[in-house]
């Protein structure tokens, strides 16, 4: 393959310092994955050098828990609205019709509309400030929640929570792929996105305790303290990130926790990208966003991903549709705690699968997404399939408790974009907001035709079209495998085909001078980087 002109206009140099070896590099080529010992199966860090030990620790110890964090958080409130739909605010405001529908439809456009310019204005700005900046507004937002008294309020405030939370994900997901190696990475994606489960978990026993503990405390509904105890908790979570966020290792600069030598470390860890750092968009890259097949195949994954989860939503209106038929069959705390088994589960599944995929599938994303995908899809077709209030209410428990499997294989498409598109900043960061972007775009439309709140419980047409998204996930992740297999099988690669790209090796030092060149780095060392990459 011939490589033309290059896509970065500044590369980071190697300083002179010694550091510990990487573990899992080999010719400068990422094989974390290839070659583990039984102890990194159990955790990737207890087979690697004490320098590098320390330095993933301390990664853990900021980057991921901000991230689970401002997750945990995040979907604390995206639960809260259904919690609290179910639990007084539907007679408090009068939302009698599709107005639930219509708040989230707002709070996804929002989400849609800020998504690839946070993303991209990552790549340039400091998270320890980008970051808590977005937090901060994201929170004035979620106490004024507890204030709604009108639909209109409900739509508005809505919009700006999905305007200041837009890119949370994204961003730490951009951030923990420019840190971790491939075998660490699936690993902490999935810790990250079992918080999307937690929380919502964790608003079901909140929204419980505040109906029985808070309710028509300094005349606020039980609702209304719910948004209050969220803000407050995001409050403790802003202050810290000014200060330890950390930014890709490119970019980083030593500070009172990252020394030169952890950030040198880091750099080499991440042979693809760990010395890139992204200057101004050319046109050469923004065409590779628009063109590269891998980004739509994995955005498609996205989008099959988001409707296929749908039918957990599903579980508080069937429970709470039983008063009608049998009155007083479940307590406003029993609706809110019976549905955070389907988040259990999904969090247990979510571990398995991403351990799965760092240890004996070597790496490897296709798999579980196909298994996430496959299995999610038959509980949707026995869910349109059969009675929505049968005789005996267990089979379809049980059913409801397994419709989070395409959403527990969520962390796999995650880090397969940012295996695949490493080494290339700009690409790496719109690729990862394109999978939002898409995956909203759809949940602010279908579940407007096919899971309308006043068709709750029932919904057969919504379980039909998300078993059929769930299958579409499946055989989409077995296409861009094989695509990817046959590409590497051939020689080729997706993200610098037909492109020069300019390694630090082809460069006397950085800007600030001292540096010196990267022995080894040639370009066609470079080249090979990117096509070994096992998939």
């Amino acid at each position: 393959m011939t490589l033309k002109s290059a896509p970065f206009e500044e590369n980071i140099g190697r300083k002179n310092l010694d550091h510990a070896a990487p573990a899992g590099i080999v010719n400068g080529v990422d094989v974390s994955a290839e070659k583990q010992s039984w102890r990194s199966y159990l955790w990737d860090s207890w087979d690697k050098s004490p320098e590098e030990r320390r330095l993933i620790f301390k990664l853990d110890m900021t980057l991921m828990t901000f991230g689970c964090l401002g997750t945990f958080i995040k979907y604390i409130d995206r639960s809260n609205i259904n919690s609290a739909f179910v639990s007084g605010m539907k007679e408090d405001l009068s939302l009698y019709g599709n107005e639930l529908n219509y708040a989230n439809t707002a709070f996804s456009i929002a989400n849609i509309i800020g998504l690839w310019p946070c993303n991209l204005l990552l790549t340039k700005s400091n998270p320890k400030w980008f970051i808590p900046f977005l937090e901060i507004g994201w929170t004035v937002c979620t106490f004024a929640q507890a204030s709604m008294k009108t639909p209109l309020q409900m739509y508005v405030l809505r919009t700006l929570v999905g305007l200041f939370e837009t890119g949370h994900y994204s961003a730490v997901v951009y951030l923990c792929g420019g840190w971790y190696q491939k075998s660490e990475l699936g690993r902490r994606l999935a810790i990250i996105n079992a918080a999307t489960a937690i929380g919502p978990m964790f608003s079901s026993y909140l929204q419980a305790a505040a109906y029985n503990g808070l309710n028509g405390v300094h005349g606020m509904a039980g609702w209304q303290w719910l948004f209050i105890i969220d803000g407050v908790i995001s409050i403790g979570i802003i202050i810290p990130q000014c200060f330890l966020y950390p930014d890709v290792p490119a970019r980083q600069k030593p500070d009172f926790v990252f020394t030169e030598r952890d950030i040198e470390l880091a750099r080499d860890r991440n042979p693809r990208e760990g010395r890139v750092k992204q200057g101004k968009f050319t046109k050469k890259q923004m065409k590779r966003w628009l063109l590269t097949p891998d980004i739509w195949l994995l955005w498609v994954i996205s989008i099959c991903n988001s409707i296929g989860n749908q039918p957990s939503g599903s579980m508080a209106f069937w429970l709470k549709a039983w008063n009608k038929i049998h009155p007083k069959s479940y307590t406003v705390a029993q609706i809110n705690n019976y549905t955070t088994p389907i988040q259990a589960v999904t969090i247990l599944v979510t571990l398995v699968m991403a351990w799965s995929s760092d240890t004996w599938l070597k790496g490897r994303r296709w798999p579980m997404l196909i298994l996430g995908g496959v299995i999610n899809g038959i509980v949707c077709i026995l869910l349109a399939a059969t009675p929505v209030f049968p005789h005996n209410r267990t089979f379809r428990w049980f059913l409801y408790y397994q419709t989070g499997w395409a959403q527990a294989s969520n962390s796999m498409f995650w880090a397969w974009t940012q295996d695949t598109l490493a080494g290339d900043p700009g690409t790496r960061a719109w690729a990862s907001a394109g999978l939002n972007v898409w995956a909203w775009t759809f949940i602010a439309t279908v579940p407007l035709a096919v899971f309308k709140t006043t068709d709750q419980p029932a919904v057969v047409a919504g379980n039909w079209t998300a078993a059929g998204f769930c299958f579409l996930l499946a055989f989409t992740a077995a296409a861009l495998a094989y695509l990817q297999h046959s590409r590497a099988k051939n020689g080729k690669n997706v993200t610098y085909e037909d492109e020069e790209f300019e390694s630090s090796s082809d460069r006397i030092g950085s800007k600030d001078g001292n540096s010196i060149p990267i022995v080894g780095a040639t370009k066609s060392s470079v080249m090979e980087i990117t096509t070994q990459a096992r998939v």
